[in-house]
């Protein structure tokens, strides 16, 4: 239809530009496989918990013991869809005292993550499952940090009641501003370990 509009500018040429939530989708994809391991050991812990209402009850009860109040549980993530893997991890970041409490208290959670005994936790393959380590969850802590960024922007990309081409810019300007915030604070702490 606007091929036949008179005035605008370079014939049209200009005109088709690439959804910005598929360009994010496309760079927090390539980001996540950064992180793969550390993800992978919370999706289990996440899978492991999920699985059974016996589980999600002794987690529960850990939940109380670690003092954690939250107005939602877990969420287990699509692995294809990586705003549900930074759900996911921003839950699961909530409890992780009650995981680690988990791990005293459930010998089946032990057994599972000890690569002694299969886990049965409806996911199918042979890899071998571990819980995360205090590395995968301060891992998995700054990475909800960057997602989170990008995670509001897609969603402002994404609207359908406002045009959404204009916040472009901005959106990338403070996505780009947060991260050398987040950077230089977690260099400044890497070099406060050495």
């Amino acid at each position: 239809k606007t091929k036949e509009w008179k005035g605008i500018v370079l014939g049209h040429e200009f005109f088709h530009k690439r959804c910005c939530a598929h360009i994010l989708n496309l760079i927090m994809s390539e980001g996540l496989k950064e992180l793969a391991a550390s993800i992978a050991c919370v999706r289990d812990v996440v899978r492991y918990v999920r699985s059974s209402p016996n589980r999600l009850e002794t987690f529960k009860r850990c939940v109380e013991r670690a003092k954690i109040e939250a107005r939602s549980l877990l969420c287990l993530d699509v692995p294809t869809r990586w705003n549900s893997t930074y759900l996911m991890l921003e839950a699961a970041e909530k409890f992780e005292k009650a995981f680690k409490r988990m791990e005293d208290e459930d010998s089946n959670y032990k057994s599972c993550f000890s690569g002694d005994v299969g886990c049965d936790d409806g996911e199918e393959g042979s890899r071998k499952k571990k819980a995360p380590t205090e590395s995968d969850w301060c891992n998995c802590r700054l990475f909800v940090k960057f997602l989170r960024l990008f995670f509001n922007a897609t969603n402002r990309f994404s609207g359908s009641l406002y045009v959404t081409s204009n916040c472009f810019f901005d959106e990338m300007f403070v996505i780009q501003s947060k991260i050398e915030q987040l950077s230089k604070k977690e260099s400044k702490r890497m070099n406060c370990y050495l």
